[in-house]
């Protein structure tokens, strides 16, 4: 039979408990403390000393509301009113806290009512999400730049083929709301049918680990065309095989309309060059002819006039099948020639106007197989970019080197450089390299048309540069 519980033990076990009740609050990782009715902080925790900057000694005898967000303080009163008023049992609630040195701390918080010696006290706790809410505002904010941007994110998990995208995905295609699942097919029906069949070879070479980056046209819900950008890349597990594709959607229509207006701009400025070009070409036809009893001088000069004629129609053809179809309309005349005669030649107009120093190094020698003409424009842009973008590089270095059945031609300037993030975009269609210092008129097409010249002939086109230390322009042909 139990003994009855005396007084004196009684007490003692009510102290013992206190005890540990102070140990295990003091020490506990979660931010607590004790407030009082009218909101009075009586006793805080380490961990809560910690997460708002304050000793204990600070905060403890200070109100609650001295540390809460204008805007969250009605939470508060609700909180005290449901508590102390309405006597119901604990209450959450969320909120945003002043630290002592002023930043924001995001809370939620939990109070459970407690009597002690016949008065009533709040034993509340803390759980900081600051964390989850930078996160949610970051979210928040990149949703907003996608929207604006009219890009999307998306990502597939390649076990399913789930399609797991950002707000705004389902809205380029025309959708109000979301749908509540998409797959990889799910895109099909929205693509144009004559983009199908490379947006599916893309999606099986992205199970094997290769990159997409394809533009495609898209018949949205709504029954509009647009003009996409997809890009994508996969992510690989420990063994390296491929297990999610990461990418995103852009929408690049207007890109497209300007693009065309751009086509639109030269076709009929070509065209409408043709016409005095031709008259010009037939007069200086003429002169050539009846050139006999003129001054040497005279006869060079005519010469010297039919072949900038020659090369103001090769100019506008180039214009005229500047579009998409440029490489397959680029025709192409090799014959045998001595490459550094050729360059020596282009280049000659620079040592003429003696405005900047010209070295050429390499054999003198070094026969290929080309079109003249067609590589002589590739090194004129070179070396006009050359002047354009590095207006205060005062020496240009042309090295020809032959490497195994190939030839080499690089020019080089001693100017700003070019940003890593142009690096990849200089070759392409209309794109301009704005200079360290400002922006260069034109129309973007010569490194374009450069590249479709020696693709056509079988060779590759390349930059080197680093900012600050100039660049350097390359191609190779085969010999």
């Amino acid at each position: 039979m139990k003994k009855p519980v005396g007084s004196k033990d009684f007490k003692k076990k009510f102290l013992e408990c206190n005890d540990k009740f102070n140990t295990i609050f003091r020490l506990t990782s979660a931010a607590s403390k004790i407030i009082a009715s009218d909101l009075t902080i009586l006793k805080v925790n380490d961990a809560l000393a910690e997460l708002m900057g304050y000793s204990a000694a600070e905060i403890e005898g200070t109100k609650i509301l001295n540390h809460v967000c204008p805007e969250f303080k009605q939470h508060w009163h609700d909180l005290q009113m449901a508590l102390w008023s309405k006597k119901v049992p604990f209450f959450r609630l969320q909120a945003c806290l002043f630290k002592k040195d002023k930043s924001l701390v995001w809370v939620n918080v939990t109070t459970i009512l407690f009597n002690d010696e016949g008065e009533t006290f709040g034993f509340t706790v803390l759980d900081d999400n600051t964390g989850l809410k930078h996160f949610e505002e970051s979210e928040r904010r990149l949703n907003m730049a996608l929207k604006y941007s009219k890009m999307a994110v998306w990502e597939i998990d390649l076990k399913n083929d789930t399609v797991y995208r950002s707000e705004c995905h389902d809205e380029l295609f025309g959708y109000p709301q979301p749908l509540e699942i998409w797959k990889i097919e799910t895109y099909f029906p929205h693509l144009w049918e004559d983009d199908q069949p490379k947006f599916r070879v893309a999606i099986c070479s992205l199970h094997e680990g290769n990159p997409i980056d394809l533009q495609l046209r898209l018949k949205t819900q709504d029954g509009s065309v647009k003009w996409v950008n997809f890009q994508g890349k996969t992510e690989t597990d420990g063994t390296g095989k491929p297990i999610k594709i990461l990418g995103t959607i852009s929408d690049i229509t207007k890109d497209k309309l300007i693009e065309r207006h751009k086509d639109d701009f030269i076709s009929i400025a070509s065209h409408e060059l043709k016409t005095p070009i031709t008259s010009l070409k037939t007069s200086l036809q003429l002169l050539d002819r009846r050139k006999e009893g003129l001054a040497d001088q005279l006869k060079t000069l005519i010469l010297q006039a039919n072949k900038s004629v020659n090369k103001i129609v090769l100019l506008v053809d180039d214009l005229l099948n500047a579009g998409k179809s440029y490489k397959d309309q680029l025709d192409l005349k090799k014959t045998p020639f001595n490459l550094r005669k050729v360059v020596e030649e282009c280049s000659s107009h620079l040592r003429i106007e003696g405005s900047h120093t010209l070295d050429i190094n390499g054999p003198e020698i070094l026969k290929v197989n080309a079109d003249a003409e067609r590589i002589e424009r590739v090194v004129v842009n070179f070396l006009s970019n050359a002047v354009k973008y590095a207006p205060d590089s005062k020496q240009i270095v042309i090295e020809i080197e032959k490497i195994a059945r190939t030839a080499k031609v690089s020019v080089t300037d001693q100017g700003p450089g070019i940003p890593v993030d142009k690096l990849p975009f200089l070759f392409d269609r209309y794109y301009q390299a704005n200079g360290v210092e400002g922006h260069y008129s034109g129309l973007g097409l010569g490194l374009f048309v450069s590249t479709e010249i020696i693709k056509r002939h079988g060779g590759e086109i390349g930059v080197n540069s680093k900012l600050g230390s100039g660049s350097t322009f390359w191609f190779t042909i085969p010999i």
